[in-house]
């Protein structure tokens, strides 16, 4: 029975997160960074970076202004089948539009919603 109702919390959680992210029509461009390695030579660090591009429903939470310049936090939906079946990490990076350009939005928070699976991330990001 758990395993029935996973498997429903799931489907519904990427139907949802589907019909807002088409009806806000926001296309958002997620980054996957895996396998860092460090340059000991250059002090660089260096990932893998697969890139996943979907529409997702998006909440600007606060606008603040920061010594002249625009801060925005934001909170938004994923599933896990739109980012290759990945957990969703700080190290990753999200571009999103905002006010007719795009602009790329440092992940702050993740919160998982899981049951014997995952099947919602909420993550807040702050550009």
């Amino acid at each position: 029975m758990a395993g029935e109702l996973d498997k429903l919390f799931k489907d519904v959680a990427k139907r949802v997160q589907k019909e807002l992210g088409e009806s806000f029509s926001t296309e958002i461009t997620y980054t996957r960074k895996a396998s860092p390695s460090y340059d000991v030579t250059t002090g660089a660090v260096t990932t893998t970076d697969t890139t996943y591009t979907f529409d997702a429903p998006i909440e600007i939470i606060v606008s603040d202004e920061e010594a002249g310049y625009q801060e925005n936090t934001a909170r938004l939906m994923v599933t896990p089948d739109q980012i290759g079946d990945n957990q969703a990490t700080l190290q990753d990076e999200i571009s999103l539009p905002f006010a007719g350009s795009s602009r790329t939005a440092k992940i702050q928070d993740i919160r998982t919603f899981r049951g014997e699976q995952e099947y919602l991330y909420m993550i807040r990001v702050v550009f």
